[in-house]
C-alpha cells in the first residue's frame, strides 16, 4: 500500500518528506505552461503520433552502455507516462512531474507509481534509486545545480542516470542568441522546437554546461552522444521555421542525411539534442 510522501512499500524507502516543498513563481509559470501546452514535451524520443520511439531508445541505451532491467527508477519529467511499458521490467518505476497528465491513473500499479513534484525539491529519499531519467526537461528547469544535486542525492552510490537535452553549441544557439539579444525572443524563450513557438523557460544548454553542473553536484563520469537525424536541425535550425516551405525542407534533410552521421560521430553537438550517461 502507497503512503506518497513518507512510505515503505515491499522494502523500498522511497519518499521522505521534505521541508520547503513549495512552488516559487518560475515553477509555477513553467507548470501552467505545460498545463495549457498540448505537446508537454519535444523529444526525438516522441513520434509525431505521440507514441515512444522504442528504436531510438533500445539504440541509444546500447551505445551508453544503460541496462535497466530489475532496477528501482525514477523518471524525473515523466509527461504523459509513455516510459512506463519500456520499463515493464523494473523492481520498481516511479515518474515525477510537475504536471500529472490524465493518462497516468491507468498506468498505476505495484510497479509503477507517479508524484507531482517539483524535481529541485525531489520528495525521494537518500539513495534510494539505482537509475534515472531525465528526458529533455532539465534545460527548463530554473535552478539546474539544485536539481543536479537532487539527482545526485536520491541515487545510490555506484548508480548512474540517463539525460537527453537540447545542445546550442551550434548554429542552433547562434540563432538563440540573436533572437534572445535582438529582442525578437524573451531571454531563455527561443527554441527551433515546435515552429520556433516560444518556450516558458529554455535555457542554453552546452555540453560544457552540462559537465559543469553535473560535476558541481558530484557526478564524476561522462559519456555523451549525438543523434545524427537532428544534424540538420543543429546546423540550420530554418528548416522547422515556420516560413520554410516543405520542399526546400525535405531538400536539406535529404543533403544533410550524406554527411550526418559522421559528422556526429566526431562533434556530437552539431545534432540538436545530446544523449548522456552520468554516473556517480
Amino acid at each position: 500500500m502507497f503512503r506518497f510522501l513518507g512510505f515503505v512499500t515491499q522494502g523500498f524507502n522511497f519518499f521522505a518528506l521534505r521541508k520547503g516543498n513549495y512552488l516559487d513563481k518560475k515553477i509555477k509559470r513553467i507548470q501552467k505552461f505545460y498545463q495549457t501546452e498540448k505537446a508537454l514535451v519535444t523529444s526525438p524520443f516522441i513520434e509525431q503520433t505521440g507514441k515512444l520511439n522504442r528504436e531510438l531508445m533500445s539504440t541509444v541505451f546500447e551505445k551508453l552502455c544503460i541496462q535497466t532491467d530489475k532496477k528501482v527508477i525514477a523518471d524525473i519529467g515523466c509527461g504523459t507516462g509513455l516510459l512506463v511499458r519500456y520499463f515493464s521490467d523494473v523492481r520498481f518505476y516511479v515518474g515525477l512531474d510537475l504536471v500529472l497528465h490524465p493518462t497516468l491513473a491507468e498506468l498505476r500499479d505495484m510497479h509503477h507509481q507517479f508524484i507531482q513534484a517539483d524535481a529541485q525539491r525531489n520528495p525521494l529519499a537518500d539513495a534510494s534509486v539505482e537509475f534515472l531519467l531525465c528526458l529533455d526537461s532539465f534545460e527548463h528547469y530554473p535552478d539546474q545545480i539544485k536539481a543536479a544535486k537532487e539527482f545526485y542525492r536520491i541515487l545510490k552510490p555506484g548508480g548512474s542516470m540517463f539525460l537527453s537535452i537540447p545542445t546550442y553549441a551550434n548554429v542552433a544557439g547562434l540563432v538563440k542568441k540573436i533572437m534572445e539579444r535582438s529582442g525578437r525572443y524573451k531571454k531563455n524563450t527561443w527554441a527551433p522546437f515546435d515552429f520556433w513557438k516560444p518556450e516558458a523557460l529554455e535555457h542554453f544548454v552546452t555540453p560544457k554546461c552540462v559537465k559543469k553542473v553535473f560535476t558541481s553536484a558530484g557526478f564524476k563520469e561522462f559519456k555523451m552522444i549525438g543523434y545524427d537525424k537532428e544534424v540538420v536541425v543543429g546546423l540550420c535550425p530554418w528548416v522547422w521555421h515556420p516560413k520554410m516551405p516543405g520542399k526546400a525542407a525535405g531538400l536539406m534533410q535529404r543533403i544533410f542525411r550524406l554527411f550526418a552521421r559522421p559528422l556526429v560521430s566526431v562533434w556530437p553537438q552539431s545534432s540538436l539534442h545530446t544523449f548522456w550517461k552520468i554516473s556517480k
